[in-house]
């Protein structure tokens, strides 16, 4: 409970500031590089598919943990740079990271040219603004070596930006990870986030979960005439949990780390807690007891409702 609280060492070595890219010590530039280049696998048994858009302030502290993390298996590591207009191609191509660009803008559209390109028999899917902790690969695979688990998915805890204190972000994890074991009972697919999640690709690509009518563009801000409510991470975990089990990875070597900055957007913690709230109370009664089979779905959508 005491590490609940606290940031892991390794959370720590990769949580650098830099305002210019270019100005981060060579040190620390050739060690990523080194790592990095780990993931240039020809044959990779293991995908790790990361879509990005506009991320330059935040992708080389994720690169900086891949580039520290244990592979078991052959794996390759591939960011969708989804039409970003500052300096992220430019770090992907300095560093050397296998990359793709997706022009249809939208997160759905990304994801799923990142799974088509992929060559892994496993597809881990991850984002450009969050750290992974070194055995991740290996703690999210093992949990998809059970031939009956079709989805794996683990949780996340927040770094402290500006005043919010890592005891309070802990808190409020733990209100809110209260609330992923209520829903595991009706709706655990609402539980699979696009930043920490992982499939076969053949599955995949047979339930065809990314193919979404509606999708979200990155920032999806609520107060824009363009947000979406539906996720392709929630509908892929639902399509998987169709044609087999969902699995939660618990132990803190799937715990990926990400800034706290989304959560505190429109004011203080307490707000945004209180916002949750509102929004899932009257769902309640879904997770406990509702029906099997999901009727507000995209399934059935076939054009933007924008």
């Amino acid at each position: 409970m005491k590490n609940r609280f606290t940031q892991p060492r390794w959370v720590k070595e990769h949580s650098f500031d830099y305002s210019d890219w270019k100005t981060i010590s060579p040190e620390k530039i050739a060690s990523i590089k080194n790592g990095i280049a780990s993931f240039n696998s020809t044959n990779p048994i293991v995908s790790i598919v990361i879509p990005v858009w506009n991320e330059e302030k935040n992708i080389l502290r994720t690169l900086s943990s891949f580039s520290a993390m244990n592979l078991p298996w052959a794996t390759e590591l591939i960011i969708v740079n989804n039409n970003s207009t500052d300096e992220t191609q430019a770090i992907l191509d300095y560093f050397n990271v296998k990359s793709i660009i997706e022009k249809k803008q939208g997160i759905a559209h990304a994801r799923l040219a990142g799974l088509k390109e992929a060559k892994g028999y496993y597809h881990l899917c991850g984002d450009g603004d969050s750290l992974y902790p070194p055995h991740w690969v290996s703690n999210m695979v093992k949990g998809l070596q059970n031939s009956s688990v079709t989805c794996v998915y683990a949780n996340y805890s927040f770094i402290p930006v500006s005043t919010t204190s890592r005891i309070t972000l802990g808190c409020y994890e733990l209100i809110a990870e209260a609330l992923f074991e209520v829903r595991r009972i009706k709706r655990e697919f609402l539980n699979v986030r696009g930043a920490n999640f992982g499939f076969r690709k053949h599955q995949g690509l047979q339930v065809k979960g990314f193919e979404m009518p509606i999708t979200r563009v990155f920032d999806n801000d609520e107060a824009t005439k363009t947000f979406v409510v539906f996720g392709e991470d929630g509908r892929m975990g639902r399509k998987l949990g169709e044609i087999g089990k969902i699995k939660l990875i618990r132990t803190s070597g799937a715990r990926i780390w990400t800034s706290s900055r989304r959560l505190v957007k429109d004011g203080s913690l307490s707000q945004a807690f209180l916002k949750r709230i509102v929004k899932e109370s009257g769902r309640l009664f879904e997770y406990f007891a509702g029906p099997s089979k999901v009727k507000n779905t995209t399934d059935s959508l076939t054009t933007q409702p924008f």
